[in-house]
C-alpha cells in the first residue's frame, strides 16, 4: 500500500481515532464514520480519508491503512492488535486518548521550558557582547594603564575569551550524537536499541514504565477475546510496525517452547519493570490474567502521568538556576574589574 505524506497532526490522528471509535461504538459502520470524518477535515485530509474508504473496501485491514496514512506507530499498533481480538471501537478511543496524553505532556513542557529558553536566549546575546565589546576594551585599558589584573579578573577573562571553543564542543558533541544515532543506533537490533535507551539516566525509568503499560494492556485484550497467551504473543509477532515487540515475541515463545512459565519468561527481563512477572503469576492463580494486566496497565498509566509531571515541576527551577548563575557571571564580569581599576587609581 502507497505510504502518504505525512499531513496529520498528532491532535488531527487523536480526534479522527476518538470520534471513530465513538461513532462506532454507537452503531455506525467503520465507513459510514469515515464518511461523516470527511466533512469535518481539511481538502487534504478529506481526500486521505477518501483514499482510506477505498482501500478498506478493497479489503485492507484498518491498522494498514492507518500505517501508509503515517499514523503514530503506537496507535497503528493499538489498533493492529483491536482488530485481533475484536475491540476496534474501544481500541480507537483508547489510541486517541494515548495521543491525546502525549500532545498534554508536550504543551506542558513547552509552557514550562518557553520562558526559561526566552531567557537563556537573551543572557547568550550578553554574554556574546561582553566577548565581542566589553571585555576586549576592560583588556586594552589595563594594557594601556599597566595595571595588573587579579586572579578573579583573570579568570573572568579567560573563560570569555574560550567561549567559542565551549560553544565549538557542544556543537561537535551534539553532532557526535546524531552520527551514532544514525550510522550506529538504527542498525542495531531493536532490543538492543531498547536496552541502550533504558541505561539512559532518568528516561529509562519512563521506557520501562511504557513498556510494561504498552504490554500488559494489549496482551490483556488478546486474552480476553479469547486467545491463549501462546496465540496472543503470536499476534505480538506477526505486526510488522512495532518491531522490539516483535523480537520480544519471539524470545518469549522460544522460552515458552522450553517449558518455560510465562512469567518465568518475563522475571528479570531489563525491559519491563519487575513486578509485571508478579501481576502474571497472581492473574493466573486467580483465573483473571486478562483483569489483572489490564488494572495494573492501568496503574502504570497513572505512575508515567505522576513521573511526567514530577520530572517538568523539577526542570523548570533547574534551569531557572542555570539562568541566574549565567546573569551573575555577566554582573561580575563587568563589575570586578571596574572595582579593581578603582583600587588601582
Amino acid at each position: 500500500m502507497k505510504k502518504i505524506r505525512k499531513v496529520w497532526s498528532l491532535k488531527d490522528q487523536a480526534r479522527l481515532l476518538k470520534r471513530l471509535g465513538e461513532m462506532t461504538a454507537g452503531g455506525y459502520t467503520l465507513l459510514d464514520g469515515l464518511r461523516l470524518m470527511e466533512l469535518q477535515m481539511n481538502k487534504r485530509q478529506a481526500a486521505d480519508l477518501t483514499d482510506t474508504v477505498t482501500c478498506l473496501r478493497e479489503g485492507a485491514p484498518f491498522y494498514q491503512v492507518l500505517k501508509s496514512l503515517s499514523f503514530h506507530k503506537e496507535a497503528v499498533g493499538i489498533c493492529y492488535f483491536a482488530e485481533t481480538h475484536g475491540e476496534l471501537p474501544a481500541s480507537m478511543i483508547q489510541s486517541g486518548e494515548l495521543l491525546e496524553r502525549k500532545i498534554a505532556q508536550a504543551d506542558q513542557l513547552k509552557r514550562v521550558l518557553r520562558y526559561p529558553l526566552f531567557l537563556i536566549f537573551t543572557v547568550a546575546v550578553m554574554f556574546y557582547m561582553l566577548q565581542s565589546i566589553i571585555i576586549p576594551q576592560f583588556s586594552g585599558i589595563y594594557q594601556s594603564m599597566n595595571m595588573e589584573t587579579s586572579r578573579s579578573t583573570d579568570m573572568l577573562f579567560a573563560f570569555f575569551q574560550h567561549i567559542d571553543l565551549v560553544i565549538i564542543l557542544l556543537v561537535l558533541f551534539t553532532a557526535g550524537i546524531g552520527i551514532y544515532y544514525w550510522l550506529v543506533f538504527k542498525k542495531k537490533s531493536p532490543a538492543r536499541q531498547m536496552l541502550i535507551c533504558i541505561r539512559i539516566p532518568l528516561v529509562g525509568k519512563l521506557v520501562k514504565l511504557f513498556n510494561s503499560y504498552f504490554f500488559s494492556l494489549q496482551l490483556s485484550s488478546l486474552l480476553k477475546s479469547g486467545l491463549s497467551i501462546y496465540d496472543s504473543l503470536n499476534a505480538f509477532k506477526h505486526q510488522t510496525f512495532l518491531p522490539f515487540y516483535r523480537c520480544e515475541a519471539e524470545q518469549l515463545i522460544e522460552r515458552l517452547k522450553a517449558g518455560k512459565s510465562i512469567e518465568s519468561a518475563i522475571c528479570g527481563s531489563p525491559f519491563y519493570e519487575t513486578d509485571l512477572s508478579k501481576v502474571i503469576s497472581h492473574g493466573q492463580l486467580s483465573g483473571r490474567l486478562d483483569r489483572e494486566l489490564f488494572t495494573y496497565s492501568q496503574f502504570i498509566l497513572q505512575r508515567l502521568e505522576h513521573k511526567a509531571q514530577k520530572w517538568t515541576g523539577i526542570l523548570q527551577p533547574m534551569i531557572y538556576g542555570f539562568v541566574a548563575a549565567m546573569i551573575l557571571l555577566v554582573y561580575l564580569s563587568m563589575l570586578v574589574p571596574m572595582y579593581q581599576m578603582m583600587n588601582q587609581m
